[in-house]
């Protein structure tokens, strides 16, 4: 039926109705290119940051850090005589890093292993602790919904440093409780999203702070980051190890860039910051404030 109506319409308005299509057609495609371009074909090239603390000296201590990338894949982190490296798998995730100074021989190394699925199984650190080598292994199993995360220590006499739960909730950690050995609930959190966003960490028992953030409504160079380096499980992988790993912090996992940071917590360091865009809207520049300006923080973004 439908195709004898459209038979019967007059040549001119099957002419117009293929102009109107061509031109919406015409419309729409570059929208569907910026958005496959944006999702798939940006890469991170290099990441300078220039951080300046006006605590003590009038003209500010000064610290450079030079972040690399290969193809889009974290390389390297040099911060002064200090160079992080990274090392990645046959399946092009994370499984090595090695930091070291140069000139001596102090290094610190941390391997990642995975299960089929992808997911972190194992994170194992080695590193000087009051003159002693230290291996901290934190082992992780999976339960569902829920998340463990054990973690001993070659230089202590206890076997049980940390037990940690978490809940996974569409995907996104929810909830982070720690256990004492007699496997009462001794700390609670609680990660609120918005727009998978994380906004707000809750403390519900023992510490009880809250933190919150903002964000921006553009494409986030960190979550670039993390992509590339945890694969398809990095919404998960990325909150387990960000306590114990200062290069990754839980908020990258999210859509958008950080605004501000601000918490109730007594000791805590308010923080803002302030964007620039290229085209497809990912940042270029970033000037972070903290302490009403006693630190300043500048961000420059090299893209491929």
């Amino acid at each position: 039926m439908i195709g004898f109506c459209i038979l019967a319409i007059p040549n001119q308005y099957k002419y117009l109705m293929k102009t109107y299509f061509i031109a919406l057609f015409m419309m729409v495609m570059p929208c569907l290119m910026l958005s496959q371009i944006s999702e798939n074909s940006v890469k991170l090239k290099q990441i300078n940051i220039v951080k300046t603390n006006f605590r003590n000296l009038k003209s500010g201590e000064i610290i450079n850090k030079t972040i690399l990338f290969k193809d889009g894949k974290l390389q390297s982190i040099k911060t002064s005589d200090v160079i992080q490296s990274f090392f990645y798998n046959p399946k092009e995730l994370l499984d090595m890093t090695v930091k070291e100074r140069q000139g001596s021989n102090w290094k610190e190394v941390v391997n990642y292993a995975y299960n089929k699925e992808d997911q972190l199984v194992k994170f194992t650190k080695k590193y000087e602790e009051g003159g002693e080598l230290v291996t901290k292994t934190v082992i992780i199993t999976y339960e569902g919904s829920r998340v463990k995360a054990v973690t001993k220590k070659s230089n202590s006499h206890q076997t049980l440093i940390e037990d940690i739960e978490y809940v996974v909730e569409n995907g996104l950690v929810a909830r982070r409780s720690s256990r004492d050995r007699n496997q009462q609930i001794v700390n609670k959190i609680e990660y609120v999203y918005f727009k998978d966003n994380i906004v707000r960490h809750k403390g519900l028992i023992g510490d009880k702070s809250i933190k919150n953030y903002t964000f921006d409504d553009k494409n986030s160079a960190d979550l670039l980051i993390v992509k590339n380096i945890f694969g398809q499980n990095y919404k998960t992988i990325v909150p387990l190890v960000s306590f114990h790993e200062d290069e990754f912090d839980f908020e990258s996992i999210s859509n958008n860039n950080e605004l501000s940071f601000a918490s109730t917590a007594v000791n805590a360091i308010g923080k803002s910051r302030k964007y620039k865009y290229n085209n497809l809207n990912y940042p270029v520049s970033c000037s972070l404030v903290e302490e009403n300006g006693i630190v300043k923080t500048e961000f420059n973004y090299l893209y491929e």
